[in-house]
């Protein structure tokens, strides 16, 4: 979905100006411009770009279908001796390896590996920062073209980088420091900028060159629960006050602090972070092993207050995911350590599964398909385990993951279910199929954002052909005119293509600064992208 480019625009001012009525009017013209060079751009609801939870509102459901039992499609990567989370967007799987716990510096790097067949792309050992040393690397999230990461992590701050999702390579480094936790993820905005919840301040970031666009304190106590959830122009946390953690809304054009609930119970400790349902329903998990505090608690936010709707007693699930279903319904945690489905309105347990096996705490991630089959990780080590269930919450198939700690389950495109373990061992599941050469190809015409934007002399696009195929590449002004022709219906190979513009119109002559789009066209599909030309 696309937004207005004024509101984007508009942010390059200092906090709290305004851009003039006249450029205002130009902006609003070229997002109109450009919505309509994307109205034919399928949604990007098969990526799993999120660490934790998933999209933006962190509800963990995807519109694929999950395996429908343990088939292999593929196995194997990078050793590392703690599991963590993994993401995928498009055909680019991304992880974190830790292969030396003692070596902080580069015991971990980052992995990037093709999803259908697990061959690895790239590797990535971030800069390392000797006048404030960071933590171990860690990739948070990948969106629009770029995998996100950083070396914050154990109370320790650091850059967030921007990287290329062919190469690895730094596009940019954040203008400030993030303070995430190793355990948590950026959350995003409708336009792609990022959401960073640290433990002193919840920060905007633009995500075309790592400016800070607003930056707001909170005090968070711990980690995990220091992590956003954003839906519609709200973006929700968690905040210490005397009485007990609460849930504030801030604006996420502005970070303006609005209002927040009542404390959550007494304690400090709240190492899950919050979810947003698909109604706009935000739900606070509270879990710190004590009965007396620990609710999964549902709010209903009316713009000017965040009310209690109900609360359902919630297990010990420290770092866990939580989920919905594509009917709405809320999956959580018992106290005994059931996975519940939860009706909406009520809290009422409308499914209840066995009980999860575990090693204290119980560590539980989960992914829910679109047809409702949930897939979980115990957080076990011993135990560890993948377990499918059917909408019902009934047993559909389960395999040992020993050691699967928090690597819990990406389900991304055609279905493709990923699980990373300890040692070498990431799986990736798929339906009816256990060689690469049986998968369908299902992919379409995708376009990555152009890089560097803005740019001065040289602007470079990639994008992904599912077939050799006649490719129309143009380059049109903020009317709509073209301006440039790079490619007149030439025939491009299947995979991966790049093209680059100068600057330079059909005549040779350099444009003037300002905005222009790139228009892709194959095989009756159309994709565009924006960038800024800058003198």
């Amino acid at each position: 979905m696309i937004t207005s480019l004024a509101s984007r625009i508009g942010r390059r001012h200092p906090p709290g100006r305004r851009a003039p009525a006249s450029s205002r009017a130009l902006y609003r013209d070229l997002g109109l411009v450009l919505l309509a060079l994307l109205s034919t751009a399928p949604a990007a609801g098969s990526d799993w770009p999120t660490a934790v939870g998933r999209d933006a509102g962190r509800t963990g459901l995807s519109p694929e279908i999950g395996p429908s039992g343990p088939n292999i499609l593929w196995q194997g990567g990078r050793s590392s001796v703690i599991a963590q989370q993994a993401l995928a967007v498009g055909n680019i799987l991304v992880s974190n390896r830790m292969f030396s716990i003692a070596d902080v510096q580069n015991g971990t790097l980052i992995v990037a590996q093709n999803l259908t067949t697990g061959s690895e792309m790239w590797t990535a050992n971030l800069p390392w920062d000797t006048q404030s040393p960071g933590w171990r690397n860690k990739v948070s999230a990948l969106r629009d073209g770029r995998v996100y990461a950083s070396r914050a992590g154990n109370t320790l701050t650091d850059y967030l980088y921007a990287l290329d999702p062919l190469s690895g390579n730094v596009l940019w480094t954040s203008e400030d420091k993030i303070g995430e936790e190793t355990t948590e993820s950026l959350s995003f905005a409708e336009d792609g900028d990022l959401i960073a919840g640290n433990f002193d301040s919840v920060m905007r970031i633009e995500q075309a060159d790592g400016t800070t666009v607003w930056s707001t304190p909170r005090i968070s106590p711990t980690s995990n629960g220091s992590q956003v959830a954003v839906h519609g122009n709200r973006v929700y946390l968690w905040e210490a006050s005397p009485q007990g953690p609460k849930v504030t809304a801030f604006d996420l054009t502005t970070g303006q602090r609005l209002y927040s609930s009542p404390a959550a119970g007494a304690g400090f400790i709240q190492q899950v972070g919050l979810q947003v349902g698909p109604d706009g329903t935000v739900y606070a998990p509270r879990t710190q092993n004590n009965p007396a505090t620990d609710f999964l608690v549902a709010y209903t936010d009316n713009g000017s207050a965040l009310t209690e709707q109900w609360r359902s007693p919630l297990g010990y699930v420290p770092f866990a995911s939580f989920g919905f279903a594509p009917d709405g319904s809320v999956m959580s945690y018992s106290r005994s350590l059931e996975i519940l489905r939860l009706d909406p309105a009520t809290g009422g347990v409308l499914d209840t599964s066995q009980p999860l096996p575990i090693n204290f705490p119980c560590q539980p991630r989960m992914a829910v398909d679109g047809g409702g089959n949930v897939y979980v990780t115990n957080g076990g080590f011993s135990q560890g385990k993948l377990i499918a269930l059917n909408p019902d919450l009934s047993p559909r198939w389960s395999t040992d993951v020993p050691n699967v700690n928090l690597g819990g389950p990406v389900l991304a495109g055609d279905g493709i279910l990923v699980i990373c373990g300890v040692g070498t061992d990431i799986r990736a599941f798929r339906t009816g199929t256990t060689e690469v050469a049986e998968v369908p190809e299902t992919r379409s015409l995708r376009l990555l954002p152009a890089h560097p934007n803005p740019f001065r002399s040289t602007a470079v696009i990639r994008f992904e052909l599912p077939h050799p195929s006649p490719v129309q590449a143009e380059v049109l002004d903020p009317m709509g005119r073209v301006v440039a022709t790079l490619l007149a219906g030439e025939g491009r190979p299947g995979g991966w293509n790049e093209l680059h513009w100068d600057g330079r119109g059909a005549g040779g002559t350099s444009l003037p600064s300002g905005f222009y789009f790139f228009r892709l066209e194959a095989r009756g599909e159309s994709r565009a992208a924006k960038v800024l030309r800058i003198d």
